[in-house]
């Protein structure tokens, strides 16, 4: 009888895992049927150094690795100074069917714009990064959205120490490394 419950308590906790998203590739397969490829994990490409450097914070750690946000579809990696929040970069991926239109990079950038308290953007020139790209910062924020194949693609930066001009390049190269893993 404990073997049996044990057993059993074993598949439930790695059901709830893969409903979680602790453990990605559960019940993952190739795409077939023109779906796009899976995307690498976030995480795998931005780490705590690489945050550090961009939003010039020693104390950014990890606030959520991986996470699949359900009511957008991105798979978010984000590094923040739980003290002070407005340290923080991220990237977020998203798969999509097919190619990701001009309207849908459009979308994305005004979707993470909108979520910024420090308003009008002033977009930026980003020329080389992914199929398309986006640009925008305001003092202490700046992002990147990109598209690529059928991944779209947010790579974004607060600071309270940093300049626009810092973070700007600080997301450019850290969305040239996503876009050539990708």
């Amino acid at each position: 009888m404990r073997i049996a419950r044990a057993r059993t308590r074993r598949i439930v906790i790695a059901y709830l895992l893969c409903i979680l998203a602790a453990v990605p590739a559960c019940g993952s397969s190739a795409p077939s049927n023109g779906q796009s490829p899976a995307q690498p994990e976030p995480c795998t490409l931005l780490t705590r150094p690489i945050a550090a450097q961009i939003s010039g914070d020693a104390r950014v750690t990890n606030q959520a690795t991986n996470v699949a946000e359900m009511e957008s579809g991105y798979v978010a990696c984000i590094y923040a100074d739980a003290t002070n929040e407005a340290n923080s970069v991220a990237v977020q991926i998203k798969s999509a069917p097919g190619r990701v239109t001009p309207a849908a990079l459009q979308a994305a950038a005004a979707f993470f714009s909108a979520g910024e308290p420090v308003q009008p953007f002033q977009p930026f020139p980003v020329v080389g990064i992914g199929d398309d790209a986006i640009g925008a910062s305001t003092p202490g924020v700046a992002f990147i959205v990109f598209s690529h194949g059928g991944a779209l693609v947010f790579v974004g930066a607060d600071s309270t120490s940093r300049s626009a001009s810092s973070l700007q390049a600080g997301v450019e190269t850290l969305a040239r490394r996503v876009a050539a893993a990708i």
